[in-house]
């Protein structure tokens, strides 16, 4: 199968921190952090301090609109069926439940950071320096961020960004175009993908409730798609090859489903009011060939899929039984 020429590069980064007050987060900490990351880069970088931003002057070269906001290019009629345009980076929040930090104690999240936003990392850093001062969760607990360093693509460590008030531009950077990883197995006869957070696919304006693999499929294409259109280069067309894919992933079955509904509550500050964003949590077994599939779900680890991925929804694993075992 043909693979795209272009390149989207990302960078993983493990952000540690540690409690300088105590802190109280939530069970599901994405909200909670993507907020305070956000009220911090906005207090930091804001020039026009009270306007709101959708009447600033300054949107359309803003990076706290850009990140956290990130507007539609307007260029193509594909825009009109989108309300946003997919942010440049991914929370990888575990749900662990409530958890406390008392003074001293350490902490780690991890953060996909997306295409041109790579450039930008220096300024996510400020923001979490700012976010501990302000605090977060309950009570605003304040924290020192200790670290930051990158991970590879086997989630290993890679580069330090930031220690010990030295901050360095990332050098190194994943590729998000489904190019296949290196030591990538051969032929599957069953695999399973492991949704860790909710997965919330929508299907003509209803949410999905059944894991069926070809509209997963495609909602993780268009995402891959749509994130190299928003945040790539802008130096060429990039296309994955969707229809060989899908007509193959049609084929591909449930065998066992092991998933559930799962709803979640978060308060949107920038739009005052409660939201419900539930998904499918647990496993799905699915029979047939992954190999076609494999370079498109294993970079998608990185970038979750479906909705809400930017507080850290639709992060899932994938799991594969070998031919002959």
């Amino acid at each position: 199968m043909k693979t795209p020429e272009k390149t989207l590069p990302c960078v993983r980064l493990r952000w540690e921190i540690r409690a300088r007050k105590t802190i109280e987060l939530p069970s599901y900490k994405g909200s909670t952090l993507r907020g305070a990351l956000g009220m911090a880069l906005k207090h930091s970088c804001c020039a026009a301090r009270q306007r709101p931003c959708e009447s600033c002057l300054l949107r359309a070269s803003c990076l706290y609109v850009y990140l956290f906001e990130t507007p539609l290019l307007g260029e193509s009629p594909d825009d009109a069926r989108y309300r946003n345009a997919p942010h440049p980076f991914v929370l990888q929040i575990a749900m662990d439940g409530p958890m406390r930090l008392e003074p001293g104690s350490l902490y780690s999240f991890d953060m996909t950071v997306i295409g041109r936003a790579v450039q930008w990392t220096p300024y996510l850093v400020m923001a979490a320096h700012r976010m501990g001062e302000m605090g977060i969760g309950k009570g605003r607990g304040t924290f020192d961020l200790e670290r930051v360093h990158s991970l590879d693509a086997h989630g290993n460590p890679w580069e330090e960004i930031y220690a010990e008030g030295v901050l360095r531009l990332p050098e190194k950077s994943l590729d998000l175009t489904g190019n296949p990883l290196p030591g990538t197995p051969p032929h599957t006869k069953a695999f399973t993908l492991r949704f860790l957070t909710p997965v919330r696919l929508v299907s003509q304006g209803e949410p999905v409730r059944v894991a069926d693999f070809a509209p997963l499929m495609a909602t993780l294409l268009r995402r891959l798609e749509n994130l190299h259109r928003f945040h790539g280069d802008g130096n060429g067309a990039f296309s994955l090859p969707f229809q060989e894919l899908m007509d193959k992933a049609r084929s591909v079955s449930i065998v066992e489903n092991r998933t559930r509904w799962f709803d979640w509550e978060r308060y949107s500050h920038r739009q005052g009011r409660k939201m419900r964003l539930g998904g499918l949590v647990g496993e799905v077994v699915y029979g047939g060939d992954l190999s076609a599939f494999e370079p498109y779900l294993s970079v998608g680890r990185w970038v979750n899929v479906g909705k809400g991925t930017s507080f850290g929804l639709g992060r899932y694993e994938v799991e594969q039984d070998m031919e002959g075992e």
